[in-house]
């Protein structure tokens, strides 16, 4: 269940600007490949070395496919797009690749996953975290 905190924010736009205070997810230290494989070789009989290669090889495939434009479905995770943003022209002639603005990857929850992130109970806890408001310092500014 993810940690959720209060954190006090300057809303400087919308009908209310103002100090507010607003819900975030407080995120714990990343998780990555060489994790990720140690604990996927514990319930299966491929070495972690095995799946740390496996997860390589389906890193340079997924950005091989995105790159080509193509859509990456990862099962239940979801897909992965090539997206842009690009600025409106008048005529067809001024559209180039300078009219692109930003490229980006947008990622897709499967429905399945989605339900599940929709269902997650919310836990509030009380961090004390420099620069974070706690319940004994209620005064103390959010960077």
């Amino acid at each position: 269940m993810p940690r959720t905190i209060k954190v006090k924010r300057k809303i400087s736009t919308g009908a209310n600007p103002g100090e507010k205070w607003v819900a975030r997810i407080f995120h714990n230290e990343t998780v990555g490949f060489e994790k990720i494989a140690e604990m996927i070789s514990e319930t299966s009989t491929l070495s972690a070395g095995d799946i740390l290669n496996t997860l390589k090889q389906l890193e340079t495939v997924v950005i091989w496919q995105i790159l080509q434009g193509n859509p990456v479905e990862l099962g239940y995770l979801g897909k992965f797009y090539f997206k842009i943003t690009a600025k409106a022209v008048d005529t067809l002639e001024e559209v180039t690749a300078e009219t692109i603005t930003r490229k980006y990857v947008r990622f897709r929850p499967s429905k399945m996953f989605y339900k599940k992130l929709r269902e997650t109970k919310t836990t509030f806890v009380d961090l004390d975290i420099k620069g974070l408001p706690s319940n004994n310092d209620p005064e103390t500014p959010a960077p």
